[in-house]
């Protein structure tokens, strides 16, 4: 198991013939928590397949928003340093409601639980009680809703948080907006523009490919957009490439 901003793809992807198997992503920024996690996860279940982990949260979002590597379900900390467990949860159900969401804490879960319902996860657990809590939590996001304790705390479904969120994307991009681009950014999609992959375009600029997916979210976060084909598609309408 990699951690510390390394991601571990172990080859089940979205294959639909495993019958019965939960493919879960892992997010921690501490990648100490991070691989406990992920063993404590795979050795609760025999259907539990932990298909990735990161404790990047861009790529942790780039995986959860591509088909061959979106997990069903994606556990992640809420306090990940620069960017707040809620952003990343509110940034994939913008998209989709088709990753369950499971965030957890070590902190008291009424310091995060009004930003995880905000955001459209399905359930806000205490570390101290994953292995009690974490098998049920885990087979109910899988199908996309709380446990009966989440929702008796407000959680929703993914299909509802989802509707909810996937709306507020602005309609319009103001001046400051198009003007909020950094020459990296702007660099990075050019090249995307260019129909140059992920890899390439890191190897190019000498960057990781989590540095690249994190220029994309930080210039989909500037422009009120959610993807990079939404970024693209910005840049193109308003000529800011």
């Amino acid at each position: 198991m990699s951690a510390g901003g390394t991601v571990d793809v172990m080859g089940l992807e979205n294959k639909p013939d495993v019958m019965g198997v939960i493919r879960i992503g892992v997010l921690d920024n501490d990648p100490f928590a991070l691989d406990a996690m992920c063993a404590m996860i795979a050795a609760m279940s025999r259907d539990f397949r932990v298909v990735w982990s990161t404790g990047s949260p861009a790529v942790a979002i780039e995986h959860c928003h591509n088909a061959h590597t979106r997990p069903d379900v994606l556990v992640l900390d809420m306090a990940l340093g620069g960017i707040t467990g809620a952003d990343v949860c509110r940034r994939i159900r913008r998209r989709t409601s088709a990753v369950g969401i499971v965030c957890v804490t070590s902190y008291s879960t009424d310091v995060y639980r009004a930003e995880a319902i905000a955001a459209g996860a399905q359930g806000l657990l205490a570390k101290e009680r994953l292995s009690a809590d974490i098998v049920d939590a885990v087979r109910q996001a899988a199908s996309g809703e709380p446990t009966a304790v989440q929702a008796a705390a407000g959680f929703r479904d993914a299909v509802s948080a989802y509707a909810l969120l996937s709306g507020t994307v602005p309609a319009r991009m103001s001046e400051d907006m198009k003007d909020s681009l950094s020459a990296r950014e702007k660099d990075i999609l050019r090249l995307y523009s260019q129909r140059l992959t992920t890899d390439e375009i890191a190897q190019r600029l000498g960057i990781t490919k989590g540095s690249v997916f994190t220029y994309v979210h930080r210039a989909a976060d500037k422009l009120g957009v959610t993807s990079r084909r939404e970024v693209l598609e910005a840049c193109a309408r308003y000529d800011l490439l």
